[in-house]
């Protein structure tokens, strides 16, 4: 019996010790995820975008992706403590600005973050674009999340046309918003 006691002591520290290696439950460096710091390349999915309702910050104001039907969608994940999505920040904000009234929407899905980080992140970087927690990160799961920054590329029938896994380069964003916006 005294054995089975020292098992299940030695299994519990185990566990709580790869918590505290990874971070596991500490917001802003949660375990499991990746962060993609390699350039992006465009991966064709071709599938339905799953719908989601997503609260933005400072408005509170709720966004479902359903409504933005009819217009080309970005959809970005991203954390203000990821170096890339740091990195790929002012890119999103200037295509946004050149591309938003041509019926192009962008969609910022903070996830594993505070929403004071986060709000500094979006004060710090001048986005303008709606942006909000994913605090469960059930809308990652959705979607598949694999790290971060991800980029999706929703049709305007709201169809995921591409995926970009790490920083996306701003003319590769040209190109895949011009081949979207095509008649």
């Amino acid at each position: 019996m005294a054995w089975a006691v020292w098992l299940g002591a030695v299994a519990i520290l185990g566990l709580l010790g790869y918590a505290l290696v990874t971070g596991a439950g500490k917001p802003g460096r949660p375990a499991g995820v990746t962060i993609n710091s390699q350039t992006a390349t465009l991966a064709v999915l071709d599938r339905p975008a799953p719908d989601f309702s997503l609260t933005r910050f400072g408005t509170g104001e709720t966004v479902p992706l359903s409504d933005l039907r009819g217009q080309v969608v970005v959809l970005n994940f991203w954390a203000s403590w990821c170096p890339p999505c740091r990195q790929e920040a002012p890119t999103l904000e200037r295509i946004w600005r050149e591309y938003k009234d041509r019926g192009v929407v962008f969609v910022g899905i903070d996830i594993w973050d505070t929403d004071a980080d986060a709000a500094r992140f979006l004060q710090e970087f001048g986005i303008t674009y709606p942006n909000g927690p994913d605090p469960n990160g059930e809308i990652a799961i959705e979607y598949g999340l694999t790290g971060i920054p991800e980029t999706y590329f929703i049709t305007r029938d709201g169809m995921i046309a591409q995926k970009a896994i790490g920083i996306v380069p701003e003319e590769t964003f040209r190109r895949a918003l011009d081949a979207l916006l095509q008649p």
